[in-house]
């Protein structure tokens, strides 16, 4: 099977498994080694960062029904390990009745192969989401100047160069 082909398959196991408020499901993507440094909570690592994550779900999903919507912007594998970027859309649904939460996040997760050959989570990061914007102009006007110099043809020189 095509590397980037597993990894797609484990973050659909991964977005199953919040849908379903299966905490082990959560787990068995991640490695032995797993590294959490979400943004605003302390980071953990290793046994202790699935046992801090693996209490925050049991948390999570008796308080509120979890849907999650992944987008992946891009797969990059290097040998036994891979990159994968893209957006987490978190939406709690309280249990005890209540308007929806949602929360959207860019995220970064570094893969490692598994002994057995599976792909497996070894460092998370995120951050929130923002709106997106415009480069400032000062940066599109050094863009443009950019592009036209790289454009112009190796060799050449303008005319003014030439003037005597």
């Amino acid at each position: 099977m095509d590397d980037a082909y597993a990894i797609r398959l484990a973050k659909t196991k991964l977005r199953d498994a919040y849908s379903d408020g299966d905490v082990n499901g959560v787990l068995s993507v991640l490695s032995e080694g797993y590294c959490d440094t979400s943004t605003g909570l302390a980071s953990f690592y290793g046994p202790e960062a699935r046992a801090v994550l693996k209490d925050r779900l049991k948390k999570l999903f008796a308080k509120y029904k979890a849907t999650l919507a992944v987008t992946m912007i891009s797969i990059r594998v290097q040998g036994p390990m891979a990159f994968d970027w893209g957006w987490h859309k978190l939406t709690l649904k309280p249990k005890s009745g209540g308007r929806p939460i949602t929360t959207r996040s860019r995220y970064l997760e570094i893969w490692d192969k598994d002994t057995k050959g599976e792909w497996k989570i070894v460092i998370y990061m995120d951050n929130p989401d923002v709106p997106p914007q415009m480069p400032p102009k000062q940066v599109l006007a050094e863009l443009r100047g950019t592009a036209k110099t790289a454009r112009s043809k190796p060799g050449r020189r303008s005319k003014a160069r030439h003037r005597g």
